[in-house]
């Protein structure tokens, strides 16, 4: 590894960020020093404010990708070069997107098709709890991280580092049961292999999902996150008040819980239908 990178990973695993971070301020910081084939020294602010305009006109990078890397190479520079650097970011138009919902029906169709059984618990544990896919793959979850007593999972130092207590609907802790019971998973709750002692990595259930999608012919736009959006508006059409769905989705403010809700315009929708003039 460049000296200079290997400096900024000491850098960042000394103030314990996590694997994610640690990864993309490395591959943010990287390319950059490809893209000026010179040392990072030798790069102006001139120069820096360029680069960042290229990636905005001509990659076309999202408004949060650019985000990212400048938070990254501001980083370097100042835990690693111990410089100042001053440019102008062109930021790209922010977009607010919806994504495309699930309804309970289709979820359940994906879940009943997916196979082999330790896919289909997968998929159930990130609709059922809400879970990221990195608190369910990234960060491992462990078969002495269920609490069956409770009825809790225990996330570990999920997003912002924090630990939190889940809760596992009765028909989920069931199946985790029966999935425990066939499969006897000793350490990973989902490892590669039964024999072998490496958890299931995010590409292996994104492969196992897209599969599943044309097996049931479902066209929408729908990966592992789908499933925590899929969570989020169906609890809350069911009546989950906003703060016990902040606490489930580990969310630290709960303006960002509240979006579900902008999701959802029928929700409590008391307006009335003006053409035909009765309450809608």
């Amino acid at each position: 590894m460049n000296i200079l990178l290997q400096q900024l990973s000491d850098e960042i695993n000394a103030r314990g960020y996590s694997e994610k971070t640690l990864s993309a301020y490395l591959k943010a910081n990287e390319q950059l020093i490809r893209y000026f084939d010179e040392p990072i020294t030798a790069i102006t602010d001139e120069a820096l404010g360029a680069y960042f305009k290229h990636l905005s006109l001509v990659k076309k990078l999202s408004r949060a990708t650019i985000a990212l890397k400048l938070n990254a190479i501001h980083f370097l520079y100042a835990n690693v070069l111990h410089r100042k650097f001053a440019i102008k970011v062109r930021w790209p138009k922010k977009q607010y997107k919806i994504p495309e919902l699930m309804s309970r029906a289709e979820v359940k169709s994906i879940i009943q098709h997916c196979t082999p059984e330790k896919y289909r618990v997968m998929l159930s544990i990130l609709y059922g709890c809400g879970l990221r896919i990195s608190e369910l793959l990234n960060l491992n979850l462990k078969v002495q991280d269920i609490d069956g007593a409770r009825g809790t999972f225990k996330i570990r130092l999920s997003k912002g580092n924090k630990d939190r207590f889940v809760v596992i609907p009765p028909s989920l802790l069931e199946q985790l049961r029966r999935y425990w019971c066939h499969e006897h998973p000793r350490d990973w709750l989902f490892p590669t292999s039964f024999r072998g002692n490496y958890p299931v990595s995010d590409s292996a259930l994104r492969k196992k999902l897209k599969a599943t999608l044309q097996i049931v012919g479902i066209s929408k736009r729908c990966s592992p996150h789908s499933f925590r959006h899929a969570y989020a508006t169906h609890q809350l059409e069911a009546g989950m008040p906003l703060h016990q769905l902040q606490h489930q989705l580990g969310h630290n403010d709960v303006r960002t819980t509240s979006r579900y809700l902008y999701w959802l315009p029928e929700l409590s929708n008391q307006g009335r239908d003006l053409l035909a003039g009765r309450d809608v």
